[in-house]
């Protein structure tokens, strides 16, 4: 089998090495070079490895299928930068990494931003610098409320972490989940998006874990930050554009909710002169959250075994079969 990795321009490692040393010495693996000739590098090729989702545009599309390719493989979760309808018209197959290979990272990077606003890092540090010692007092999350917005991998990764720190957690999301596995994660109140403003009223903490769709694009608007206790932090590290930025910068900058911890921006990177860059109750970083040398690992393993898969004639796992 040949392979076509598209790699995403500053980003080629670790992402490239993992996938190639999961893929072994059975098949071939060529790196795209964007300066050179498109079609004659989709020769021979079986599957695209898209790395992000974000690399593909319609002409390598259409030379991939001209080339009969059989999958385009995206190394990434969301598909809200890729032409899945496209994809879909034109009956290429496309497969991602979903949300349990990056999990882990971005449940971590959930709980250190809600440990940094709960700890008043900012002001800890400052205190040292200039000598001020024994002070502030800050905040345990014990006891604190955890609204989760979306129970899918990287939800329930976050409330077991949560439970573990002796956190109350509530839920909503449009996939019923089993009460065994609500009992064993620790949510208390599980309940359908029809319910978000009820958990956003309960919660201390509120933590996005939905896909970006045409139904969760701005389910954060003014009327929800509005539903939310004035003590409250947000945190998104699912995609910028499930929160409506404009209501959130008016939320933070009248104190309507306390602050929040982002990941994600509806516009990548963010400006400079953007509010979220100089606000001091916003902590931000860099769309990081998921890249972690673990989450390589996984995805660079989840595409490697499509391609096995592939080459012995079966089904690609994590096929995407419709449109957002």
């Amino acid at each position: 089998m040949k392979v076509l990795y598209l790699t995403v321009p500053g980003m080629l490692q670790p992402w490239y090495d993992d996938f190639r040393s999961a893929v072994g010495e059975g098949h071939t693996v060529c790196l795209y070079d964007p300066a050179k000739p498109m079609v004659g590098q989709f020769e021979n090729v079986d599957v695209v490895v898209d790395q992000g989702g974000s690399v593909g545009t319609r002409a390598l599309i259409d030379a991939a299928l001209a080339a009969r390719v059989k999958l385009w493989q995206v190394l990434g979760t969301g598909v809200d930068h890729v032409d899945v309808a496209y994809f879909l018209e034109k009956g290429l197959m496309l497969a991602n990494t979903p949300g349990p290979f990056s999990a882990v990272a971005l449940a971590e990077h959930a709980m250190f931003l809600m440990l940094y606003f709960a700890k008043g890092f900012d002001e800890h540090v400052r205190n040292l610098r200039s000598k001020v010692f024994y002070f502030p007092l800050s905040e345990e999350l014990t006891g604190k409320t955890l609204g989760l917005v979306g129970l899918g991998a990287s939800g329930q990764a976050l409330a077991a972490r949560a439970k573990a720190m002796g956190m109350r957690i509530a839920a909503v999301d449009a996939v019923d989940i089993p009460r065994e596995r609500l009992d064993e994660l620790g949510v208390e109140g599980f309940a359908s998006p029809s319910k978000l403003k009820t958990v956003l009223a309960r919660a201390d903490y509120v933590s996005l874990h939905v896909p970006l769709t045409s139904k969760t694009r701005h389910m954060i608007d003014g009327p929800a930050l509005a539903a939310m206790k004035s003590t409250a932090v947000l945190i998104n590290v699912a995609r910028g554009e499930i929160a409506d930025e404009d209501a959130l910068v008016e939320a933070l900058q009248s104190g309507r909710i306390r602050g929040a911890g982002l990941d994600v921006f509806a516009q990548e990177p963010l400006p400079p002169d953007h509010p979220f860059m100089h606000m001091p109750n916003v902590v931000a970083t860099p769309h990081t959250a998921g890249q972690t040398y673990g989450t390589s690992r996984r995805r660079g393993e989840a595409c490697a075994e499509n391609v096995d898969r592939i080459a012995r004639g079966l089904a690609p796992l994590y096929r995407i079969t419709e449109a957002g």
